[in-house]
């Protein structure tokens, strides 16, 4: 056997193979992972049974991921040296590391049958128990690790997740803080803190806390990602995203920052760029129930219903317990109808104590309520506690009191909740207010009827698209309904096609759309109005006619004319107070920003006025056809014919059935489509006219002229 204190040539030295080994240590201690690994090659080499040697080459690979080669050199170094128990504890993490957690036990415990008082040798094994689920053991290793040391920290930081997984969030803030305590500069526990504190909803603290340790260690990937999990919950996203993608920088193989990316874009309303960073997630980490969660999300709301249902049930598959899924596909069933099935999967959700209020949220849009219903009780009961909610779930909140408020005729106690629930969704927004005269006014002055004729030149042929048009909460759905209960019609609901291909909004963009749509070429017009009808098709592509009922798609009135003369346009009018009311009292997900303040709200319907006005004096007669809404629910059967006879279209009776149809329905009209026509809200506002000032004084006598 050649010995440990042979000499070896080391940049023109001679050292004995214990000092090169001591430098090699030097050098792995400091990072310097090269140089570490050229000496330890040249000591076995040497001495092929320095066990040493071959110990520091599998840590060494464990720092840098590869996983086979520090196997390899720690199996040899065990070989060598059977009882080791440092060698053994190392070999823990190893095998760990490398997914073998069943091995990873049984060379715990050797190493805590060699070395029972040292803690380290306790806490590995624990670590190994942990990996295979047995939350029993592994505590009761890590409580035997204390017993040794009573602060050590790999034990309390691993009892503070033990406790994490076992719902104990209390326990575990206590382990975590004492970790901190013995080592305040132990990242990794700052983080597990951080992220209990967040899902207590201790915000305040968990603010703190990150930007102490964030100045400490500015590269920690996982306290970015948390302080954008704060960002995103104090609705500030453009934070949010800017710390998800530094922590994907950080560490572009973690997923967790991706699905925070995803949920910070699906927020912004951009649900194309979110589905592909949740999909990211789900190839780093196919296993992710989070990642399963967002796309179906991402997928629903792109259209793909039968893929949003397939990933959260996925999610659900991987985790039973995660309730934004089973909440989500409740939703998804309330699209399409199916009352009942979303009535147990919400129930469902309200059986676990941190879904229970929001599971009731959504109970009571189910139905009208009554003074005995068990959700209104639940949302009373919470009426206390709702000053410290976090700001998305306080929206909700109010808006569905003041839903149950309404259905119970306490409409004082109604519109108080309505506005407290704008008043807190209005400051998480980026919405101003000028914009909305400024733009109509660009769109007034570019679109007479010179440039409209201009535009002309790009027209196309299809006469697929039909769009209805109007303020929200006018009607739109309802008569989007009767026209895909025709056979030749189908309903693609609100799409955003046509505002992202004309406007420079979406990304952020300056122009205002009328001097934007003025600077494109004819062949940019022609391709982007091509883009236009592909993308419609592909909702329904044996349909002769698909609706496009985009509420705001009364701003492209003159463009839609032009570059689509054969396209049928419908326009809803109803009486503006009810309009308004209607916006005010219905919280939306990621638009209509202009109906969480009275002003701003009269403010954007006065702007609908002059608009519509504006199309009735330079797109020849017959453009559009105007349906007032209180006309339709009075005469139905007269004013279905008038649609339908306007897009081209033979009658069919089933125009009038509308409520029977399964077709998916994601607006805030979800259910009344599902019912026969009821008149119970024409002059609804009369009931809250005390409190509608603002709104009054701001629309004063403007009315659709049409």
């Amino acid at each position: 056997r050649r010995s440990k204190n042979e000499f070896l040539m080391v940049a023109d030295q001679s050292l004995t193979v214990e000092d090169a080994y001591k430098r090699s240590l030097a050098h792995f201690q400091k990072g310097e992972f090269k140089p570490a690994v050229t000496l330890l090659d040249k000591i076995i080499k040497a001495v092929p049974n320095y066990a040493q040697a071959h110990q520091l080459i599998g840590l060494t690979a464990l720092q840098l991921g590869q996983m086979e080669p520090a196997e390899k050199a720690m199996r040899e170094a065990i070989r060598l040296v059977p009882n080791n128990a440092d060698f053994l504890v190392n070999f823990v993490e190893v095998l760990r590391k490398a997914d073998k957690s069943k091995e990873a036990v049984e060379i715990g415990w050797r190493a805590v049958q060699f070395a029972p008082k040292l803690a380290s040798a306790h806490s590995n094994l624990g670590l190994a128990y942990y990996d295979t689920e047995n939350l029993e053991q592994a505590e009761t290793s890590q409580l035997n690790a204390l017993k040794l040391d009573e602060n050590f920290v790999p034990a309390l930081n691993n009892l503070g997740s033990i406790a994490r997984d076992n719902k104990d969030e209390a326990t575990a803030i206590s382990y975590y803080r004492r970790v901190l305590e013995v080592d305040g500069n132990y990242i990794e526990t700052a983080n597990n803190l951080i992220s209990v504190l967040i899902e207590t909803e201790a915000l305040d603290d968990a603010c703190v806390l990150t930007e102490d340790y964030l100045s400490r260690a500015p590269k920690s990937a996982d306290l970015n990602r948390n302080r954008g999990r704060l960002h995103l919950l104090s609705g500030e996203l453009d934070e949010a995203e800017k710390m998800f993608r530094t922590a994907i920088t950080l560490e572009p193989d973690k997923p967790d920052a991706y699905v925070g990316l995803s949920q910070v874009l699906f927020e912004k309303n951009h649900p194309d760029l979110a589905l592909i960073e949740a999909e990211t997630a789900l190839r780093i980490d196919p296993e992710y129930a989070g990642a399963y969660h967002y796309t179906g999300k991402c997928k629903a709301q792109l259209g793909d219903i039968d893929a949003g249902f397939a990933n959260y049930e996925k999610s659900l598959e991987l985790n039973p317990g995660f309730t934004g899924s089973l909440i989500a596909l409740g939703h998804l069933e309330m699209e399409r109808g199916a009352f009942k099935a979303a009535r147990k999967l919400f129930e469902e959700a309200a059986t676990y104590e941190k879904a229970h209020l929001s599971a009731h949220i959504a109970l009571a849009r189910l139905d009208k309520i009554t003074p005995d219903d068990p959700s209104f009780k639940v949302l009373e009961e919470a009426k206390q506690g709702a000053d410290g909610m976090l700001p998305d779930q306080a929206v909700a909140f109010h808006y569905a009191l003041g839903k149950c408020y309404e259905d119970l005729q306490r409409h004082d106690e109604a519109f108080a909740n309505f506005a407290k629930g704008a008043a807190i969704k209005r400051r998480l927004i980026k919405f101003d207010p000028d914009q909305t005269d400024a733009t109509t006014d660009n769109i007034i002055e570019t679109f007479t009827p010179a440039f409209i004729k201009r535009l002309r030149a790009s027209a196309v042929k299809s006469d697929q698209p039909i769009f209805v048009v109007g303020m929200p909460r006018s009607g739109t759905t309802l008569t989007e309904s009767i026209l895909a209960s025709h056979p030749k019609v189908f309903g693609a609901g609100e799409l955003s096609y046509m505002h992202s291909l004309f406007t420079d909004r979406q990304l952020g963009g300056v122009k205002k759309t009328g001097s934007l749509i003025a600077e494109f070429s004819k062949a940019e017009l022609a391709d982007r109005v091509t883009q236009y009808l592909n993308k419609v098709d592909r909702h329904a592509p044996n349909s002769p006619r698909v609706v496009d009922k985009m509420p705001a798609n009364f701003q492209m009135v003159g463009l839609i004319h032009a570059l689509m003369p054969n396209a049928k346009i419908i326009h809803i009018a109803r009486n503006p107070f009810d309009t308004c009311l209607s916006c005010f009292t219905r919280v939306f997900e990621r638009s209509q920003y202009h109906s969480y303040d009275q002003v701003e709200l009269g403010t954007y319907f006065n702007a609908y006025v002059r608009l519509m006005n504006h199309w009735r004096k330079v797109l020849p007669n017959g453009s559009f056809h105007t349906v007032h809404y209180e006309e339709l629910v009075d005469d139905i059967d007269t004013e279905a014919r008038a649609i339908i006879k306007h897009c081209g279209l033979k009658w069919d009776d089933a125009c009038l059935e509308f409520y029977k149809g399964n077709r998916r329905v994601r607006t805030a009209s979800v259910q009344q489509v599902r019912q026969p026509l009821y008149a119970t809200s024409k002059e609804k506002w009369r009931k809250y006219e005390a409190h509608l000032g603002p709104l009054i004084e701001t629309i004063g006598t403007h009315q659709i002229e049409l």
